[in-house]
Protein backbone atom coordinates (compact mmCIF):
# COMPACT_ATOMS: atom_id res chain seq x y z
CA UNK A 1 0.00 0.00 0.00
CA UNK A 2 1.26 3.46 -0.90
CA UNK A 3 1.85 6.33 1.50
CA UNK A 4 -1.05 8.50 2.60
CA UNK A 5 -2.53 10.52 -0.25
CA UNK A 6 -5.03 13.32 -0.76
CA UNK A 7 -8.37 12.35 -2.28
CA UNK A 8 -11.07 14.51 -3.89
CA UNK A 9 -14.67 13.28 -4.08
CA UNK A 10 -16.56 15.10 -6.85
CA UNK A 11 -20.29 15.01 -6.15
CA UNK A 12 -19.79 14.78 -2.40
CA UNK A 13 -23.28 16.01 -1.46
CA UNK A 14 -25.34 13.52 -3.47
CA UNK A 15 -26.38 10.03 -2.33
CA UNK A 16 -23.43 8.28 -3.96
CA UNK A 17 -20.89 10.86 -2.80
CA UNK A 18 -22.07 10.54 0.77
CA UNK A 19 -21.76 6.75 0.57
CA UNK A 20 -18.26 6.96 -0.97
CA UNK A 21 -17.09 9.24 1.85
CA UNK A 22 -18.60 6.89 4.42
CA UNK A 23 -16.87 3.83 2.96
CA UNK A 24 -13.53 5.61 2.55
CA UNK A 25 -13.61 6.38 6.26
CA UNK A 26 -14.72 2.87 7.24
CA UNK A 27 -11.97 1.18 5.20
CA UNK A 28 -9.31 3.35 6.86
CA UNK A 29 -7.30 3.70 3.67
CA UNK A 30 -4.02 5.64 3.80
CA UNK A 31 -5.59 9.04 3.16
CA UNK A 32 -3.97 12.23 4.37
CA UNK A 33 -6.82 14.56 3.45
CA UNK A 34 -10.21 14.42 1.73
CA UNK A 35 -11.66 17.24 -0.35
CA UNK A 36 -15.45 17.34 -0.78
CA UNK A 37 -16.22 18.91 -4.15
CA UNK A 38 -19.48 19.77 -5.89
CA UNK A 39 -21.15 22.37 -8.06
CA UNK A 40 -20.75 26.00 -7.05
CA UNK A 41 -24.30 26.10 -5.64
CA UNK A 42 -23.26 23.53 -3.02
CA UNK A 43 -20.19 25.46 -1.85
CA UNK A 44 -20.21 26.01 1.90
CA UNK A 45 -22.44 23.02 2.64
CA UNK A 46 -21.12 20.17 4.78
CA UNK A 47 -20.17 16.60 3.96
CA UNK A 48 -18.93 13.95 6.37
CA UNK A 49 -15.86 11.75 6.18
CA UNK A 50 -16.38 9.52 9.20
CA UNK A 51 -16.71 11.89 12.16
CA UNK A 52 -14.91 14.68 10.30
CA UNK A 53 -17.08 17.46 8.93
CA UNK A 54 -15.84 18.75 5.56
CA UNK A 55 -16.63 22.08 3.94
CA UNK A 56 -17.85 21.52 0.40
CA UNK A 57 -15.70 23.30 -2.18
CA UNK A 58 -16.68 24.40 -5.69
CA UNK A 59 -15.19 22.02 -8.24
CA UNK A 60 -14.68 24.80 -10.80
CA UNK A 61 -12.29 26.57 -8.42
CA UNK A 62 -10.40 23.48 -7.22
CA UNK A 63 -6.83 22.81 -8.27
CA UNK A 64 -6.63 19.06 -8.87
CA UNK A 65 -2.86 19.23 -8.44
CA UNK A 66 -3.66 19.24 -4.72
CA UNK A 67 -5.04 15.68 -4.91
CA UNK A 68 -3.49 12.40 -6.03
CA UNK A 69 -6.85 10.73 -6.69
CA UNK A 70 -10.27 12.06 -7.67
CA UNK A 71 -13.43 9.97 -7.43
CA UNK A 72 -16.11 11.37 -9.74
CA UNK A 73 -19.71 10.51 -8.82
CA UNK A 74 -21.43 13.69 -10.01
CA UNK A 75 -22.81 12.56 -13.38
CA UNK A 76 -21.76 12.68 -17.00
CA UNK A 77 -21.76 16.44 -17.47
CA UNK A 78 -19.34 16.95 -14.58
CA UNK A 79 -17.11 14.13 -15.80
CA UNK A 80 -16.97 15.53 -19.34
CA UNK A 81 -15.96 18.90 -17.97
CA UNK A 82 -13.41 18.00 -15.29
CA UNK A 83 -12.02 14.45 -15.62
CA UNK A 84 -9.38 15.37 -18.17
CA UNK A 85 -8.61 18.57 -16.24
CA UNK A 86 -7.88 16.42 -13.19
CA UNK A 87 -5.67 14.06 -15.17
CA UNK A 88 -3.76 16.93 -16.77
CA UNK A 89 -2.93 18.05 -13.22
CA UNK A 90 -1.44 14.62 -12.51
CA UNK A 91 -4.47 13.26 -10.64
CA UNK A 92 -5.68 9.67 -11.06
CA UNK A 93 -9.43 9.37 -11.67
CA UNK A 94 -12.08 6.82 -10.77
CA UNK A 95 -15.16 7.81 -12.74
CA UNK A 96 -18.74 6.68 -12.17
CA UNK A 97 -20.42 8.07 -15.26
CA UNK A 98 -21.32 6.79 -18.70
CA UNK A 99 -18.72 8.99 -20.43
CA UNK A 100 -15.82 6.52 -20.65
CA UNK A 101 -17.48 3.13 -20.16
CA UNK A 102 -17.28 2.13 -23.83
CA UNK A 103 -13.95 3.80 -24.56
CA UNK A 104 -11.44 1.27 -25.89
CA UNK A 105 -8.55 2.84 -23.98
CA UNK A 106 -10.29 3.07 -20.58
CA UNK A 107 -10.67 -0.01 -18.34
CA UNK A 108 -14.23 -0.74 -17.22
CA UNK A 109 -13.58 -2.26 -13.82
CA UNK A 110 -15.73 -4.18 -11.34
CA UNK A 111 -14.54 -6.06 -8.24
CA UNK A 112 -14.49 -9.88 -8.45
CA UNK A 113 -14.30 -9.81 -12.26
CA UNK A 114 -11.31 -8.17 -13.96
CA UNK A 115 -8.62 -7.10 -11.49
CA UNK A 116 -5.82 -7.45 -14.08
CA UNK A 117 -7.21 -4.45 -15.97
CA UNK A 118 -5.76 -2.21 -13.27
CA UNK A 119 -2.17 -3.30 -13.98
CA UNK A 120 0.21 -1.04 -15.92
CA UNK A 121 -2.13 1.91 -16.47
CA UNK A 122 0.61 4.52 -16.56
CA UNK A 123 0.56 7.96 -14.96
CA UNK A 124 -2.69 9.66 -13.90
CA UNK A 125 -4.74 6.55 -14.72
CA UNK A 126 -8.45 6.73 -15.53
CA UNK A 127 -10.73 3.86 -14.48
CA UNK A 128 -14.42 3.72 -15.37
CA UNK A 129 -17.02 2.21 -13.02
CA UNK A 130 -20.05 0.43 -14.54
CA UNK A 131 -23.72 1.26 -14.18
CA UNK A 132 -25.02 0.10 -10.80
CA UNK A 133 -27.46 -2.22 -12.59
CA UNK A 134 -24.68 -3.89 -14.57
CA UNK A 135 -22.12 -4.55 -11.82
CA UNK A 136 -23.92 -7.08 -9.55
CA UNK A 137 -25.33 -8.88 -12.60
CA UNK A 138 -21.89 -9.15 -14.19
CA UNK A 139 -20.38 -10.37 -10.90
CA UNK A 140 -22.92 -13.20 -10.76
CA UNK A 141 -22.47 -14.11 -14.41
CA UNK A 142 -18.69 -14.03 -14.04
CA UNK A 143 -18.98 -16.74 -11.37
CA UNK A 144 -20.56 -19.14 -13.89
CA UNK A 145 -18.82 -17.87 -17.03
CA UNK A 146 -16.77 -21.05 -17.39
CA UNK A 147 -19.98 -22.96 -18.14
CA UNK A 148 -20.06 -21.23 -21.52
CA UNK A 149 -22.66 -18.48 -21.37
CA UNK A 150 -24.90 -18.35 -24.44
CA UNK A 151 -27.90 -16.20 -23.56
CA UNK A 152 -28.88 -14.02 -20.58
CA UNK A 153 -32.38 -12.74 -19.98
CA UNK A 154 -32.74 -10.35 -17.07
CA UNK A 155 -35.39 -8.11 -15.58
CA UNK A 156 -34.13 -5.52 -13.10
CA UNK A 157 -36.32 -4.02 -10.38
CA UNK A 158 -34.66 -0.70 -9.60
CA UNK A 159 -35.20 1.47 -6.54
CA UNK A 160 -35.81 5.20 -6.81
CA UNK A 161 -32.48 6.05 -5.16
CA UNK A 162 -30.97 5.39 -8.56
CA UNK A 163 -32.55 8.67 -9.64
CA UNK A 164 -31.15 10.66 -6.70
CA UNK A 165 -32.38 12.47 -3.61
CA UNK A 166 -35.29 14.16 -5.40
CA UNK A 167 -36.72 10.76 -6.33
CA UNK A 168 -36.57 9.58 -2.72
CA UNK A 169 -38.48 12.68 -1.71
CA UNK A 170 -41.02 12.20 -4.49
CA UNK A 171 -41.78 8.62 -3.45
CA UNK A 172 -42.16 9.71 0.18
CA UNK A 173 -44.36 12.70 -0.64
CA UNK A 174 -46.56 10.75 -3.04
CA UNK A 175 -47.05 8.00 -0.47
CA UNK A 176 -48.03 10.54 2.20
CA UNK A 177 -50.35 12.33 -0.23
CA UNK A 178 -52.18 9.15 -1.16
CA UNK A 179 -52.72 8.15 2.46
CA UNK A 180 -53.98 11.68 3.10
CA UNK A 181 -56.33 11.47 0.08
CA UNK A 182 -54.48 14.25 -1.76
CA UNK A 183 -53.28 14.31 -5.35
CA UNK A 184 -49.77 12.94 -5.83
CA UNK A 185 -47.51 15.46 -7.56
CA UNK A 186 -45.05 14.22 -10.21
CA UNK A 187 -41.76 15.94 -10.98
CA UNK A 188 -38.98 13.34 -11.20
CA UNK A 189 -40.96 10.61 -12.98
CA UNK A 190 -43.54 11.04 -15.75
CA UNK A 191 -46.03 8.80 -13.95
CA UNK A 192 -46.75 8.16 -10.30
CA UNK A 193 -44.14 5.91 -8.67
CA UNK A 194 -45.87 5.35 -5.32
CA UNK A 195 -47.73 1.99 -5.36
CA UNK A 196 -46.81 1.60 -9.00
CA UNK A 197 -44.07 0.26 -11.30
CA UNK A 198 -42.65 2.08 -14.32
CA UNK A 199 -41.44 -0.27 -17.09
CA UNK A 200 -39.19 2.31 -18.76
CA UNK A 201 -35.97 3.94 -17.51
CA UNK A 202 -34.53 6.59 -19.84
CA UNK A 203 -35.25 7.26 -23.48
CA UNK A 204 -35.62 4.55 -26.12
CA UNK A 205 -33.93 3.82 -29.42
CA UNK A 206 -35.61 2.92 -32.71
CA UNK A 207 -36.15 -0.66 -31.53
CA UNK A 208 -37.73 0.50 -28.26
CA UNK A 209 -34.75 -0.50 -26.10
CA UNK A 210 -34.27 1.94 -23.23
CA UNK A 211 -31.03 3.70 -22.36
CA UNK A 212 -30.80 1.73 -19.12
CA UNK A 213 -31.34 -1.59 -20.90
CA UNK A 214 -28.73 -0.77 -23.52
CA UNK A 215 -26.30 0.25 -20.79
CA UNK A 216 -26.73 -3.07 -19.01
CA UNK A 217 -26.29 -5.09 -22.19
CA UNK A 218 -23.18 -3.24 -23.43
CA UNK A 219 -21.44 -3.01 -20.07
CA UNK A 220 -22.01 -6.62 -19.04
CA UNK A 221 -20.57 -7.79 -22.35
CA UNK A 222 -17.50 -5.59 -21.86
CA UNK A 223 -17.01 -6.62 -18.22
CA UNK A 224 -17.16 -10.30 -19.13
CA UNK A 225 -15.09 -9.85 -22.32
CA UNK A 226 -17.88 -11.59 -24.23
CA UNK A 227 -18.83 -9.11 -26.98
CA UNK A 228 -21.13 -11.55 -28.77
CA UNK A 229 -23.07 -12.69 -25.68
CA UNK A 230 -26.83 -12.48 -26.24
CA UNK A 231 -28.33 -10.35 -23.47
CA UNK A 232 -31.97 -9.30 -23.25
CA UNK A 233 -32.63 -6.79 -20.47
CA UNK A 234 -35.83 -5.21 -19.20
CA UNK A 235 -35.38 -2.45 -16.61
CA UNK A 236 -38.24 -1.47 -14.31
CA UNK A 237 -38.46 1.29 -11.70
CA UNK A 238 -40.22 0.15 -8.52
CA UNK A 239 -41.46 2.01 -5.40
CA UNK A 240 -38.53 1.01 -3.21
CA UNK A 241 -36.19 3.54 -1.60
CA UNK A 242 -32.91 1.59 -1.71
CA UNK A 243 -31.82 -1.72 -3.20
CA UNK A 244 -32.19 -3.28 -6.64
CA UNK A 245 -33.38 -6.78 -7.56
CA UNK A 246 -32.64 -8.87 -10.65
CA UNK A 247 -34.53 -11.90 -11.99
CA UNK A 248 -32.00 -13.72 -14.18
CA UNK A 249 -32.29 -16.59 -16.65
CA UNK A 250 -29.11 -18.03 -18.21
CA UNK A 251 -28.57 -20.54 -20.98
CA UNK A 252 -25.11 -22.08 -21.19
CA UNK A 253 -23.18 -24.79 -23.02
CA UNK A 254 -22.85 -26.79 -19.81
CA UNK A 255 -26.14 -27.49 -18.07
CA UNK A 256 -25.22 -26.30 -14.58
CA UNK A 257 -27.19 -27.84 -11.76
CA UNK A 258 -28.55 -25.55 -9.09
CA UNK A 259 -26.18 -27.06 -6.53
CA UNK A 260 -23.14 -26.50 -8.73
CA UNK A 261 -24.20 -22.93 -9.45
CA UNK A 262 -24.56 -22.22 -5.73
CA UNK A 263 -21.03 -23.52 -5.18
CA UNK A 264 -19.66 -21.28 -7.93
CA UNK A 265 -21.48 -18.22 -6.61
CA UNK A 266 -20.08 -18.80 -3.11
CA UNK A 267 -16.56 -19.40 -4.42
CA UNK A 268 -16.72 -16.09 -6.30
CA UNK A 269 -17.53 -14.13 -3.15
CA UNK A 270 -21.27 -13.70 -3.55
CA UNK A 271 -23.58 -14.35 -0.61
CA UNK A 272 -25.95 -17.26 -1.20
CA UNK A 273 -29.16 -17.53 0.81
CA UNK A 274 -31.10 -20.28 -0.88
CA UNK A 275 -32.81 -22.92 1.23
CA UNK A 276 -35.97 -23.88 -0.69
CA UNK A 277 -37.30 -25.72 2.34
CA UNK A 278 -36.54 -22.86 4.74
CA UNK A 279 -38.91 -20.22 6.02
CA UNK A 280 -37.02 -17.34 4.36
CA UNK A 281 -35.27 -18.82 1.29
CA UNK A 282 -34.45 -15.50 -0.36
CA UNK A 283 -33.02 -12.01 0.25
CA UNK A 284 -34.96 -8.88 -0.67
CA UNK A 285 -33.60 -5.47 -1.74
CA UNK A 286 -34.63 -4.18 1.69
CA UNK A 287 -32.45 -6.77 3.43
CA UNK A 288 -29.60 -6.13 1.00
CA UNK A 289 -29.58 -2.40 1.76
CA UNK A 290 -26.83 -1.00 3.94
CA UNK A 291 -24.13 -3.57 3.11
CA UNK A 292 -21.69 -4.24 0.26
CA UNK A 293 -22.70 -7.81 -0.59
CA UNK A 294 -24.39 -9.16 -3.69
CA UNK A 295 -26.99 -11.69 -2.57
CA UNK A 296 -28.08 -14.73 -4.60
CA UNK A 297 -31.32 -16.61 -3.96
CA UNK A 298 -33.83 -18.90 -5.66
CA UNK A 299 -31.25 -20.74 -7.75
CA UNK A 300 -33.06 -23.37 -9.83
CA UNK A 301 -32.89 -25.30 -13.06
CA UNK A 302 -35.93 -24.97 -15.34
CA UNK A 303 -35.69 -26.63 -18.73
CA UNK A 304 -32.70 -25.26 -20.62
CA UNK A 305 -32.19 -22.36 -18.24
CA UNK A 306 -30.51 -21.74 -14.92
CA UNK A 307 -32.55 -19.13 -13.08
CA UNK A 308 -31.74 -17.09 -10.00
CA UNK A 309 -32.56 -13.93 -8.08
CA UNK A 310 -30.09 -11.19 -7.12
CA UNK A 311 -30.41 -8.38 -4.59
CA UNK A 312 -27.93 -5.61 -3.76
CA UNK A 313 -27.74 -2.08 -2.43
CA UNK A 314 -27.45 -0.08 -5.64
CA UNK A 315 -25.76 2.88 -3.93
CA UNK A 316 -23.46 1.26 -1.39
CA UNK A 317 -22.65 -2.12 -2.96
CA UNK A 318 -22.80 -1.41 -6.67
CA UNK A 319 -21.32 2.10 -6.80
CA UNK A 320 -19.59 3.28 -3.61
CA UNK A 321 -18.02 -0.10 -2.89
CA UNK A 322 -16.77 -0.35 -6.47
CA UNK A 323 -15.25 3.13 -6.30
CA UNK A 324 -13.54 2.53 -2.96
CA UNK A 325 -12.25 -0.93 -3.92
CA UNK A 326 -10.84 0.60 -7.11
CA UNK A 327 -9.12 3.33 -5.10
CA UNK A 328 -7.62 0.74 -2.75
CA UNK A 329 -6.45 -1.38 -5.70
CA UNK A 330 -4.72 1.61 -7.31
CA UNK A 331 -3.00 2.36 -3.99
CA UNK A 332 -1.89 -1.25 -3.63
CA UNK A 333 -0.37 -1.20 -7.09
CA UNK A 334 1.77 1.80 -6.18
CA UNK A 335 0.31 4.39 -8.53
CA UNK A 336 0.76 7.02 -5.82
CA UNK A 337 4.24 6.05 -4.60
Amino acid sequence: MSEAIRVAVVGATNLVGQSVLELLAERELPIERVYALDVAEKEGESAYYGNLELDVLAVDEFDFANAALAIFVAGSDMSRQYVQTARAAGCAVVDFSAVYRQADDVPLYAPLINDKLLDDLGEAPLVSIPNCTATPLAQALSAIKAAGLQRVTVTSFQSVSGSGQAALEELASQTTALFSQRDAEMEVYPKRIAFNVLPLIGGVDEQGVSEEEQSVELEVRKLLALPALAIEASCVRVPVFFGHGWAVSVESEDALTADKARELFKAAGLQVVDDPAGEMPYVTPLEASGNEAVWVSRVRRQGKSLQFWLAADNIRAAIAHSCVVTAAALMKRGYFA
